[in-house]
């Protein structure tokens, strides 16, 4: 049985797409994933973590035409590609991948036709961007529709299901598939270690609070929160470890240095998902500070939120309903308005000086740890493509 996986993207840090193949992996599928390439490339293949990946050109028009036109003339391409490869499952990426995929289907025989799975990343409908009501009414329709074309549809947390099902008026709930990395064995000494290089390399001391925001450097994660936070609290110091377009990181290293605390702000490039929990660990705290400023936003839930409980990083954490679910049912850190400085750092304190309540933290990590992970999570995925296949 093929499983194609169709990934707009370029397939190189895809972890929950990874973990799906995974999952279809150990079922005994194979595996073919259709990915975004340079413009030469048809059918070029190569591997990305042990799975075979196909790249084409979303600009099959070259750069003569706009990239408006590019994109709309590649879902035909890509549609005629997928239907090539007499895939028995096409599991898209996100809304216009199922399109891809429905596409793909059009004119086959009612018993030949590829069986449809919708793997939402985000809340597609709420997402941010400049959408109009036209859009906005066009993107709910079109997903009402292509779900009605799938098998199951999967969502990220259960907010997010309830919330297509409200308004999809559907009589099945879409599974819901958080995005959770395995179970991480860590090591305390490595820790220790990687705390020390890092805050004594950039000339801080061993035992100053540090906090953390690792991901992706996009606006509206709340890394100028952070920046803001350590400028105000002369106690504690920042690790802004990601990377991001270059235009943004000049913006906020600008912006650290017009605060006078480049001493007290680390910079830190990515690191491989295998060393992330190295980094994560060194810090006393992780911020997950999402602003709301779309529904995708305010419902999410993210992989960094996941990444700390299993590096054992006690989380201040945006108040939006999944954050704040998790943080006060395990009781692993603190929740407070992602707009206000003032809360936010009345929360940082707490951390920094109730040493008891820290602990506390600390400790109840272990139990989150075990229960929130992808050994345990991948086991409602598992059901559903084993009763599909």
């Amino acid at each position: 049985m093929l499983i194609v996986k169709v990934c707009c993207s370029e397939f190189i840090n895809e972890n929950r797409n990874k973990r799906e193949l995974s999952v279809c992996y150990e079922l005994g599928m194979n595996i073919l994933v259709m990915a975004k390439g340079c413009k030469e490339d048809k059918f070029k293949k190569d591997t990305v973590d042990g799975f075979d990946v196909l790249r084409f050109s979303t600009r099959p028009l070259g750069d003569r035409f706009p990239k408006s036109i590019n994109r709309l003339f590649s879902l035909f391409t890509w549609a005629y590609y997928v239907r090539m490869l007499r895939a028995d499952i096409i599991s898209g990426h996100d809304l216009t991948a199922l399109l891809i995929a429905y596409m793909s289907n059009i004119s086959k025989q009612k018993g030949k036709k590829s069986k449809l799975v919708y793997d939402s990343h985000e809340f597609e409908i709420g997402r941010c961007g400049n959408r109009n009501k036209f859009s906005k009414w066009a993107i709910t329709h079109l997903e009402r529709f292509l779900m009605k074309e799938c098998v199951f549809s999967i969502m990220v947390n259960d907010t997010i299901a309830d919330e297509v099902q409200r308004i999809h008026n559907q009589k099945v709930r879409p599974i819901v598939v958080r995005s959770i990395p395995e179970y991480w064995n860590i090591d305390e000494v490595v820790i220790k270690q990687t705390r020390f290089e890092l805050l004594r390399g950039n000339g801080l001391p061993v035992d100053t609070f540090t906090i953390m925001y690792h991901g992706g450097i996009i606006k509206d994660r709340g890394i100028e929160t952070l920046i803001e936070l350590v400028s105000i609290n002369l106690k504690i110091s920042g690790v802004i470890l990601g990377n991001g377009q270059k235009d943004y990181m000049k913006y906020l290293q600008s912006l650290v240095k017009e605060k006078g605390i480049e001493d007290r702000i680390i910079f830190h490039p990515a690191v491989p998902i295998e060393e992330l929990w190295k980094y994560v660990g060194a810090a006393d705290v992780g911020m997950v500070m999402i602003r709301n400023v779309c529904p995708n936003h305010y419902y999410s839930l993210p992989n960094k939120f996941f990444e700390n409980i299993q590096s054992m990083t006690p989380i201040i954490g945006s108040n939006f309903p999944e954050i704040k679910r998790i943080i006060e049912q395990y009781k692993i850190g603190l929740t407070c308005n992602p707009d206000n400085i003032q809360e936010i750092n009345k929360c940082v304190e707490k951390m920094r000086i109730d040493r008891e309540f820290y602990k506390q933290c600390k400790k109840n990590l272990i139990q989150a740890k075990k229960d929130l992970c992808w050994e345990k999570e991948k086991k409602v995925l598992e059901k559903s493509y084993k009763e599909l296949i």
